[in-house]
């Protein structure tokens, strides 16, 4: 078995906000509660709680404490087990001793089991839009949410149901749902064609086919409004209700950033995978090349463009459709003529065209490495294409103007400005 994430938007009164809010820091305090009475029992007898100890000892204080009586059993025993499964990180060593939360950033309930109920479930919207459904969700000791259910949802599968609010304010529903383990190897048919594809700064990725998309650079065209709100949160007092504010607008400006990045990665790779069996990918040692980098702005401009999610996002989309996914080993794809294997080691990172001293082959550079990618994979193009060519404008992504023709602006996307 696996469990899946159904994600969906969901909406409330501002007295169903308050209430939440008001549940985050109970479970926060509970949370906390816990992790003292831990650090007691260690200190006088050597000896560390177990889980149904701890689930207990949740219940326990639930029952003694009104505070606490705000949360249902369940989401304080889940509570419990947050800690439980925190201390076992721990111990395996794969992170850092459980330590006091702090409730501005205690986020979350989970729901295992029951105090939860879907109903009200109808068809919302015209033409295309006529596939969302809207919902209400309730929830035990809260209220009433409502959903947008972009995408079915097997309620009688549903293990738990977690409620997350994020730092911009909205509110997110996550249902997990137990699924049976299916194998996404290759599919039955033959592969008949394949592409490979370089990732970098200037374009974020260049296809062996000569076409290429370019690096839109969300968080460096959004930078001087995230400095200016970042100047004016440290101004505030902390923990003022001027702080949340100006904290709530410095986290819906990274949201937006996020979102649009996210977007366009989805939208890349449901084209690649429609169009292609095999996706070749080099194998980057991304937080090495962002340690590496001289300056200060490459950084920053590594860190933007997001490699590692990039791929992510690339191989789910053709792994879910059951197609292979090849990664070769990164080292000298940029130097390396595709026509004969010569190393150009003079080769800078300002060069745009590569020149081969053997041979004297000559092609852009990127394209050039995506074709030895492809070549490493053992696959041999039909033809090596001899211009680039942008990527058609990826509908709403706010990189197409407003004219006809699909021409994409230069400036900065439809982000928030300051």
């Amino acid at each position: 078995m696996r469990v899946r994430a159904y994600r969906f938007r969901a909406y409330s009164s501002k007295t169903t906000a308050r209430v939440l809010k008001t549940q985050f820091e109970a479970a926060c305090r509970l949370y906390n509660a816990l992790l003292h009475a831990e650090q007691e029992e260690y200190e006088r007898n050597r000896h560390m709680m177990s889980r149904n100890e701890l689930r207990q000892l949740a219940l326990d204080l639930r029952k003694r404490n009104t505070e606490f009586q705000a949360l249902h059993s369940q989401v304080a025993q889940q509570v419990a087990e947050r800690f439980y499964q925190a201390r076992e990180r721990f111990l395996d060593g794969l992170a850092n001793k459980p330590k006091k939360k702090k409730p501005h950033k205690f986020l979350s309930l989970v729901y295992p089991q029951s105090g939860w109920r879907l109903s009200d479930t109808r068809e919302v919207g015209l033409g295309k839009n006529k596939k969302k459904r809207r919902a209400r969700l309730y929830l035990s000791k809260i209220g009433f949410f409502t959903l947008i259910l972009h995408r079915e949802l097997p309620l009688e599968r549903v293990s738990q149901v977690c409620v997350k609010l994020d730092p911009s304010g909205r509110i997110h529903v996550i249902f997990l749902v137990e699924e049976e383990a299916e194998t996404l190897g290759q599919s039955s048919k033959e592969p008949k064609n394949a592409v490979g594809v370089d990732l970098g700064i200037v374009r974020l990725a260049t296809l062996s086919d000569g076409r290429y998309l370019e690096n839109p650079k969300p968080l460096e065209r959004s930078l001087d409004r995230v400095r200016l709100l970042q100047r004016s949160l440290s101004r505030k007092r902390f923990l003022s209700g001027n702080w949340f504010k100006t904290k709530t607008k410095l986290a819906k400006e990274h949201e937006h950033i996020k979102d649009f990045r996210r977007d366009l990665f989805f939208k890349l790779g449901a084209l690649l995978a429609g169009e292609y069996d095999v996706l070749v990918l080099e194998d980057l040692n991304v937080q090495d090349l962002i340690q590496k980098s001289e300056t200060k702005k490459r950084r920053m401009r590594l860190y933007d463009s997001s490699f590692s999610e990039l791929r992510v996002m690339l191989e789910w989309q053709f792994r879910k459709r059951g197609k292979l996914v090849l990664p070769v080993l990164a080292f000298n794809t940029s130097r390396e003529c595709f026509r004969c294997g010569g190393i150009n080691k003079s080769l800078t990172l300002e060069d745009r065209v590569f020149l081969c001293p053997n041979c004297g082959f000559t092609l852009d550079r990127d394209l050039n490495a995506s074709l030895v990618l492809l070549k490493r994979a053992g696959w041999v193009p039909p033809a090596v294409p001899v211009e680039l060519r942008p990527i058609p404008p990826l509908p709403t992504l706010g990189l197409v103007s407003g004219r006809h023709g699909g021409v994409m602006i230069q400036e900065a996307p439809a982000f928030r400005r300051g």
